[in-house]
């Protein structure tokens, strides 16, 4: 697996090492011949990437980019805000890195093809995102699947 770190920010010491483990944990065996960049920025520059490619005006959590629909290797590019992660583990009481984790973790199951657009769906991806989380020895209370 070759993984690439961009860190473009200045709100929390990215430590790339835990970022590297919880690929490794995300893709076991898929991760054979991967090729993923992380850039890891701030709520203007993920705000930005979100007008670019999704007609957004909004800061979102994590952006992910497949850029190969090769089913024998993992091609693709996520985009983390770390500003996001800070705010939102502050609220909740949560430890940052957990929070930063959870949201690479979740880039990493769209580009692996979970997906959260519907209830049943959100409930498979959060409950994976909880199992590895837990793995990894964070404790993030269960994602708000957003639906009601």
């Amino acid at each position: 697996m070759i993984l690439e770190i961009a860190n473009l920010q200045k709100c929390y010491v990215i430590k790339n090492s835990n970022i590297k483990r919880a690929a490794k944990e995300v893709l076991g065996k898929k991760g054979n011949g991967a090729k993923l960049s992380v850039a890891f920025v701030d709520n203007d520059e993920i705000k930005r990437l979100n007008k670019i490619y999704f007609d957004s005006n909004d800061a979102t959590d994590v952006i992910a980019f497949p850029l190969s629909n090769n089913q024998n290797s993992l091609n693709g590019e996520i985009v983390v805000s770390v500003e996001t992660a800070v705010e939102c583990a502050r609220r909740g009481s949560i430890d940052v890195e957990a929070e930063i984790i959870l949201y690479f973790v979740h880039g990493l199951l769209h580009l692996l093809g979970y997906s959260d657009k519907n209830r049943n769906d959100a409930i498979v991806m959060h409950n994976e995102e909880s199992r590895i989380l837990k793995t990894l020895g964070y404790n993030v209370p269960k994602v708000d699947d957003g639906f009601e």
